[in-house]
């Protein structure tokens, strides 16, 4: 037998939030208590790091449902919201919105909801590509150095040269100088020094 679960986040500081259970009540559900779980964090807190929902996605079983009143309960922005969706479809899970109408936004076909968000998401992963692109040319073009700074100084990538050059191994100078074998390879490779282990 279907079980409906109810999922409410930032109801303030009270364990019943009467609010949002009223307004459950007028959505036509009937609310068990004791199938309510309540957060009272941020919204710009993922899904995943909600601890009641997190725990109610945990407990619940194939074919039960949960519903929530607004989309933004079901994480921090349209990829998150996307994510918990498609995880509850795989585990066969319901997902009910009543600021949507109710739909089971987990099911199938797709309801248009949930193919908005899809668009909404590819739509921010190019906006961002296109901005990141957008800056480091401006950048390179300004003359601004890109990408992450350098984790030795001049002279410590001197040091790490003659340090090569006097036969220690790369491990032991990745050691002596608190770095990782790949930053001394690429100092090697950046000098055009011969290739050696």
């Amino acid at each position: 037998m279907q079980r409906t679960f109810f999922y409410i986040n930032g109801a303030g500081n009270s364990e019943v939030p009467e609010r949002e259970l009223i307004q459950l009540d007028k959505a036509g559900y009937t609310v068990a208590l004791n199938r309510v779980a309540v957060d009272t964090v941020a919204p710009y807190v993922a899904a995943a790091e909600r601890p009641a929902l997190t725990r109610l996605l945990g407990r619940i079983a194939p074919e039960d449902e949960v519903v929530v009143l607004q989309l933004s309960a079901l994480g921090c922005n349209a990829r998150d919201v996307l994510s918990t969706l498609l995880n509850c479809r795989k585990g066969k899970i319901g997902v009910r919105c009543v600021e949507l109408g109710g739909v089971d936004l987990a099911g199938r076909p797709e309801p248009q909801a949930v193919k908005m968000l899809r668009a909404v998401v590819r739509m921010e992963a190019a906006t961002r590509s296109e901005r990141s692109r957008n800056g480091l040319k401006a950048a390179r073009s300004n003359g601004r150095p890109t990408g992450r700074p350098a984790s030795l100084s001049a002279p410590d990538r001197a040091r790490v040269m003659s340090s090569l050059g006097s036969g220690l191994s790369v491990s032991e100078v990745a050691r002596r100088f608190g770095t990782s074998r790949q930053t001394v390879l690429r100092i090697r490779a950046a000098a055009g020094a011969p290739g050696f282990k």
